[in-house]
């Protein structure tokens, strides 16, 4: 069976990779994400876009179906030209685990990401942040009571002063 040829166009952002498919066919599809397993095997999130039929008023249309899939190496396969890294998570020091938002008082509050009380136009802050914000003291910073961060950030080393 022919390959997909790779200048064809794609739906979706991201690099894309050859998944060899039960019967031996090949294809292109966008890889979402990858994550090493604890045996250390790439495991890629993909999406294959497949032919769909979508009934409307006027009849049926095609329209794409994107479909998400998940499968280890070597059934996923990297091309070569395709940047992985951006697939990557960031460094942990960089990574946002906290939203912060500003009290009525003026105050900041700190909450987890997925506490359902912290607002969605808070900013986000990595581990180093939120600690460095909660050093200024209750007149400055708080952490939120529902979702209790505190739990987490005592047991995170203190960040160095000169780090800022």
């Amino acid at each position: 069976m022919e390959e997909y040829d790779e200048s064809s166009a794609h739906w979706g952002d991201g690099p894309l990779v050859k998944v060899t498919l039960p019967d031996g066919q090949t294809v292109r599809v966008v890889v979402t994400r990858r994550r090493r397993d604890r045996s250390g095997t790439w495991w890629y999130t993909y999406q294959l876009t497949l032919p769909g039929r979508v009934d409307t008023a006027r009849g049926p249309i095609q329209q794409p179906h994107v479909v998400e899939f998940s499968a280890p190496h070597p059934i996923v396969q990297p091309l070569e030209g395709q940047d992985y890294s951006v697939l990557d998570p960031p460094p942990p020091e960089k990574r946002t685990r906290w939203r912060v938002d500003v009290t009525r008082d003026g105050r900041r509050l700190v909450h987890r990401m997925d506490c359902a009380a912290g607002s969605e136009g808070g900013s986000l802050a990595t581990d180093a942040d939120a600690l460095r914000l909660l050093a200024q003291g209750p007149e400055v910073a708080t952490t939120c009571a529902i979702c209790q961060p505190e739990a987490v950030l005592r047991t995170l080393p203190t960040p160095a002063d000169d780090s800022f």
